[in-house]
């Protein structure tokens, strides 16, 4: 059967049209780019791409799934060196990082979180979202800016302005 997973051609397009979606995503933002112009610069025809996804959303969908898939996640590791494991992946493939951050259509923040111990010494859900939006806002800066910093350097940024390492005391307005 010429679609199955192990097929050689089958592997090729997919990969194909998958390069091609995150070329375009450097451009270009994901409600802009069309089936026919991924067709097109991949030379690939639709029925192609058709057998393998639905739509654009889609691909993208299964870039990102294979992505999250294919980097060790360690439960047993703490949550530092999970987003350092992360954050390498980034920078190795950076046209990944931007289809996760820019174009914010993920699923990595809420498998990011999951780095982080039950027994964290705050109970307070709103904590937690603010924490997590800043991680998620420091992340895509990082990346917007080009990764300029390594990922170990990141990760421990990170986790100084989440324990609010270096920050001036705050003065009360009199």
């Amino acid at each position: 059967m010429v679609a199955t997973k192990n097929n050689r051609r089958a592997k090729y397009s997919r990969q194909t049209i998958e390069d091609t979606v995150l070329e375009l995503l450097e451009t270009k933002p994901v409600t802009a780019i069309s089936v026919t112009e991924v067709c097109q610069r991949a030379d690939v025809n639709r029925t192609t791409f058709y057998r393998h996804y639905t739509d654009i959303p889609q691909c993208l969908e299964s870039i990102e799934l294979e992505f999250l898939n294919s980097y060790p996640f360690d439960k047993q590791a703490s949550p530092m060196a999970n987003v350092e494991s992360i954050l390498t992946a980034f920078y190795q493939q950076p046209r990944l990082s931007n289809l996760v951050f820019v174009e914010g259509k993920t699923k990595l923040l809420a498998r990011m979180r999951m780095t982080t111990p039950e027994d964290i010494p705050t109970t307070d859900p709103y904590q937690m979202v603010y924490i997590w939006g800043g991680v998620k806002d420091i992340i895509r800066y990082w990346v917007k800016r080009g990764m300029p910093e390594t990922p170990k350097a990141l990760t421990q940024i990170i986790f100084d302005n989440v324990q609010a390492k270096h920050l001036p005391p705050l003065k009360p307005n009199c």
